[in-house]
């Protein structure tokens, strides 16, 4: 066993070391490289709606770039409500958000194909840095987590072999439901009742003088 083991340590070790040189030449390891260059970015943002998360994300990608287009998938399929595009470019022009929207119409259950394709004509008809922002949910509970966020896995993975396009996630913390919001629910209605009630009245103001300025 030693003597068959020990050589093949040897070999893989060596390799290794072999690795890391090449490597290191690549990346050029101990050069000075040159200077740094920019490159304008359009930002992606897949969204679902008009919603608070789609404001989030939004905001974050204004923050990138100003070129920012926000993609959403429509299914056409018979089981598709009717008017779905119309009613979701009805909100998005009522919002104004500014960056502008595109309806991806497909007629497969997929959704990440229709903006792996969108960002694939991007990445042909353009110059520009793509990044791909996904906004995600980030409940206050782990138990709850496995229900949100199956758009970004999905898309993560398939982009992920394109090293042109830079994929990155934004997380908005969100507080469901729970005995927590139901108490901060009883709290915020306890408050408008006092605040529609008046103020409360001091016990030294029962023996003020009802003519008193105090």
């Amino acid at each position: 066993m030693v003597v068959l083991a020990l050589p093949a340590f040897i070999t893989v070790f060596v390799r290794i070391h072999h690795y890391y040189d090449a490597a290191g030449r690549a990346l050029g390891l101990g050069e000075i490289p040159g200077k740094p260059e920019g490159r304008p970015t359009v930002v992606v943002v897949p969204v679902t709606g008009v919603s608070r998360l789609t404001q989030y994300g939004i905001s974050q990608a204004l923050s990138i770039s100003r070129h920012v287009l926000a993609v959403t998938v429509v299914h056409i399929g018979a089981w598709q409500e009717p008017g779905r595009a119309s009613e979701l470019r009805r909100q998005w022009a009522s919002w104004d958000p500014g960056p502008p929207l595109r309806v991806l119409r497909t007629e497969y259950a997929s959704i990440a194909g229709p903006i792996v394709a969108f960002v694939d004509t991007l990445r042909r008809q353009r110059d520009e840095r793509i990044i791909v922002l996904i906004p995600v949910v980030l409940p206050d509970r782990l138990r709850y987590s496995f229900l949100h966020n199956h758009l970004d896995a999905v898309l993560t993975r398939v982009l992920r072999d394109r090293p042109d396009v830079v994929v990155a996630r934004v997380p908005m913390r969100v507080r469901v439901g729970g005995r927590a919001a139901l108490a901060g629910d009883a709290a915020t209605g306890s408050r408008r009742r006092r605040t529609s009630a008046g103020r409360t009245s001091r016990p030294e103001d029962a023996h003020a003088p009802s003519g008193r300025t105090r």
